[in-house]
């Protein structure tokens, strides 16, 4: 999301008193009775996020790559355990100098329709990410591939970025050796969407006559929900629930509430009820931990005065007691930029220390002694829950006041993005894959779209270089470890809470374990004998 400036679902940061979030609710109305599929009643139903747009290209956050991922489908895809897989792509190659890779379509592949995907399908759905007038928010992802900066900056043509398409092949030329490339093809970014559906999939409402990739064709969309029915063309054969419903209204209970009255049967929880849950009887053995790479970190604008000076950075990232704030709300403390878990990451402490005396030393060095002279600035967020917590620390330590505003979600995401971006905001990051390029170098390189702070560092940029051209693990950890040192020193970022994971799954709902990228995979569910509705 990852996607991604992103929140997991359109509300995940509105917690006001810090707790993990629980299932994103859609703002439409409750309706009170459920949709019917045309085969009969859903066979499962998932909490989830509404959609913003149904477009790939243009999603930006995880509400809407948690429906777009099960309706349109990519090259690779992840499995429980975040390895890439096979999908639309049987199988592929790289290259020996790893700047070319042929992805080979299966054979006889079929939109929900029926019509043929082509691999010239792959690359024109590819090349909406890139188009120039309308980027993709996320159109990072494909910085790797030859030509695409230079296409997106208007100095380069189509024919000369390296995409094209050879009979069944999808061939990718490289800009550089990118280790992590198979995994971006996972990322539902990259879904191919048919050519009929160009320009009729973005915005909240689902198309008429949606005709899709993925193994799920959504046949309505209510205020409460949308319903998906199994795609008989998929290419992994017919998914074996005929129709799931995403609920996006929960109708006012909570999500703990609506799973114990049997209205749902897969639902996000958050650290505090699972705290409890998994001492009781009945709901314990349904608790299920799951793996949401995601960060929340506090971000500054490096462009203009104050945070283009590192030594101010230093000390907002010093006076602030991360762990002590994060850790009286029952969360989990980021220790870096990735997420635990994710291979490479390393396990060393890459926060700022807790160091108030060094904070006030930093910002006296910066020619603001106590604070004076240190110009007006504003803590923008739209309701993560630490605001006011970190504005009174850094007033109590460093003798600055620190404006605290908020706004709506879709503003919030706005404002980020212009001339008049603020100083200093919050946000989180999700994984697009699970890999660590994913957040040092998707997120932090020099010219990447997602660096919102426009921080630059040539020193750190060439360490992601190198660990981009190798596919050795012990070797990438190490230059990623180097590269997190320089992001401690420079404090670009500061990493505060890794999203936790946790869920209630009905018992016998198997397949139920989402990967790295945080959303399950309805085209591997299926209910065990004697379970189900």
């Amino acid at each position: 999301m990852h996607r991604r400036m992103n929140l997991s679902m359109p509300q995940l940061a509105l917690r006001a008193t810090a707790l993990l979030l629980t299932v994103a609710l859609a703002v439409l109305a409750a309706s009170p009775a459920a949709p019917v599929s045309a085969q009969g009643e859903v066979r499962a139903r998932i909490a989830g996020g509404a959609p913003l747009t149904w477009d790939p290209a243009k999603a930006g956050e995880t509400s809407s790559v948690g429906v777009i991922a099960q309706v349109f489908e990519t090259l690779t895809a992840f499995d429980a355990q975040n390895r890439v897989q096979p999908a639309l792509a049987r199988s592929w190659s790289v290259s020996d100098d790893g700047r070319q890779i042929i992805f080979e379509l299966r054979p006889d592949l079929r939109y929900s329709d029926g019509s043929p995907i082509t691999a010239q399908d792959v690359v024109e759905s590819w090349f909406r990410v890139l188009e120039p007038a309308n980027p993709s928010p996320l159109v990072s992802i494909l910085a790797d591939v030859a030509g695409a900066n230079e296409y997106l900056a208007g100095t380069a043509s189509r024919e000369e970025v390296g995409l094209r398409a050879e009979g069944s092949s999808v061939i990718v030329d490289l800009r550089r050796p990118a280790s992590f490339f198979l995994a971006v093809t996972g990322s539902p970014t990259l879904a191919v969407v048919p050519p009929a559906m160009h320009g009729r999939l973005d915005g909240p409402v689902m198309p008429q006559a949606l005709v899709v990739s993925g193994a799920y064709v959504p046949t309505a969309q209510t205020a409460s929900g949308i319903v998906l029915e199994a795609n008989p063309h998929y290419w992994a054969g017919e998914p074996a629930l005929g129709a799931i419903e995403i609920v996006n209204d929960l109708g006012g209970v909570s999500p703990v509430t609506a799973f114990e009255r049997g209205d749902i049967d897969y639902v996000r929880i958050g650290s505090y009820d699972a705290s409890w849950i998994r001492y009781d009887p009945r709901l314990g053995p349904q608790l299920r931990e799951v793996n949401d790479f995601t960060v929340h970190y506090y971000g500054f604008d490096t462009t203009v005065p104050p945070f283009d000076d590192a030594r101010v950075r230093r000390a907002f990232g010093q006076a602030v007691d991360w762990q002590r704030m994060v850790s009286l709300a029952d969360l989990k403390p980021a220790t870096s930029m990735v997420p635990a878990g994710i291979p490479g990451r390393g396990d060393q402490d890459f926060r700022p220390a807790f160091d108030p005396d060094e904070a006030r030393r930093w910002l006296a060095e910066a020619g603001y002694p106590d604070g004076a002279g240190f110009p007006e600035i504003s803590l923008i967020s739209n309701g993560y829950g630490f605001e006011v917590a970190v504005a009174d620390q850094l007033e109590s330590v460093l003798g600055i006041r620190v404006g605290v505003e908020f706004m709506d979600f879709s503003d919030y995401l706005g404002i980020r993005r212009t001339v008049n971006r603020p100083h200093f905001w919050n946000i989180a990051w999700s994984a697009d894959y699970p890999h660590v390029h994913d957040f040092l170098g998707l997120l932090l390189e020099t010219g990447s779209t997602s660096n919102e702070g426009e921080w630059s560092n040539a020193d750190y940029d060439a360490l992601i270089e190198q660990a981009a051209a190798t596919d050795d693990p012990a070797e990438q950890e190490t230059l990623y470890t180097q590269a997190q040192h320089i992001l401690r020193h420079e404090v670009p970022v500061i990493p505060v809470e890794n999203s936790g994971g946790w869920a209630l799954s009905r018992d016998g709902l198997l397949g139920a374990a989402p990967s790295g990228v945080g959303y399950l995979r309805y085209a591997g569910l299926a209910w065990a004998e004697g379970h189900g509705r």
